[in-house]
């Protein structure tokens, strides 16, 4: 038995919806609605005691992490290979997933955040809000989603944020000049990764890219778009699209 947790296709959870539609490998969808706090349920955190999404559990056995899930999901099943077959090009497949991790997804994490969270939490008293801000397993995130709903972030942090979106977006671009996918001519785990941070921009924010500052990476995208297994993961349910949205409308990075 294969089972997904996971959010709405974007982010960190679309990254695993993409690699489980392209192995072509059957499993149980778990929507968990993080607009709702399901994610720090008990019993979601029986799966993952971070309380974070997706979480894979394959035969009662618990995988976290995106980037871990997706790599477990080549080497575990049949289907089409998402990681190169050498091992120079495994290594390249892997600095990408670094750094999608470290730099590209939490410098759009925190304005993301800063823009959507008081869409959620203004909904609550700051009774309700101090109590589901409690239930939350890790400081890092009780913080963030304090200081988020109450006060946002500085000008000059935002910015810091969106010149490392525009920087991640730039090396995207000139990798795309020498070859067709991130990692040579097949579409690998770093496109996955990539393509789920950037999912979005050209139509939420086109001065970010668009056919005339950024033709390769727009390609790029529009192959990865027509892929029949990012087309099946990104027609996974979005209960919150409306939310996104909105939020969206208030971004300039």
């Amino acid at each position: 038995m294969l089972d997904l947790y996971h959010a709405e296709p974007m982010a960190n959870s679309l990254k695993s919806l993409i690699a489980l539609h392209e192995k072509g490998v059957p499993f149980t969808s778990h929507l968990i609605n993080l607009h709702k706090f399901e994610q720090h349920e008990p019993a979601y955190l029986k799966i993952n005691p971070n309380g974070q999404v997706p979480a894979l559990v394959h035969d009662g056995r618990v995988i976290t992490e995106s980037t871990v899930i997706n790599e477990y999901l080549d080497e575990a099943f049949e289907g089409p290979s998402l990681r190169p077959a050498d091992a120079y090009g495994r290594a390249r497949m892997r600095v990408w997933t670094k750094f999608v991790d470290e730099y590209f997804c939490p410098a759009l994490s925190f304005i993301g955040w800063h823009h959507m969270i008081r869409n959620i939490t203004d909904k609550l008293t700051p009774e309700e809000f101090e109590a589901k801000v409690a239930r939350i397993p890790l400081k890092e995130q009780q913080d963030k989603w304090r200081t988020s709903a109450k006060q946002g972030y500085t000008p000059a942090q935002l910015e810091e944020w969106g010149r490392q979106v525009r920087v991640s977006l730039k090396r995207m671009e000139t990798q795309l000049v020498e070859t067709p996918w991130l990692v040579g001519d097949a579409f690998t785990l770093a496109d996955v990764s990539t393509f789920a941070m950037v999912v979005h921009t050209p139509l939420r924010t086109p001065n970010l890219m668009n056919e005339k500052d950024t033709p390769r990476l727009m390609d790029w995208h529009a192959r990865a778009s027509a892929r029949r297994g990012v087309q099946a993961a990104l027609a996974m349910p979005n209960p919150v699209l409306e939310t996104i949205e909105a939020a969206t409308r208030s971004m300039n990075v």
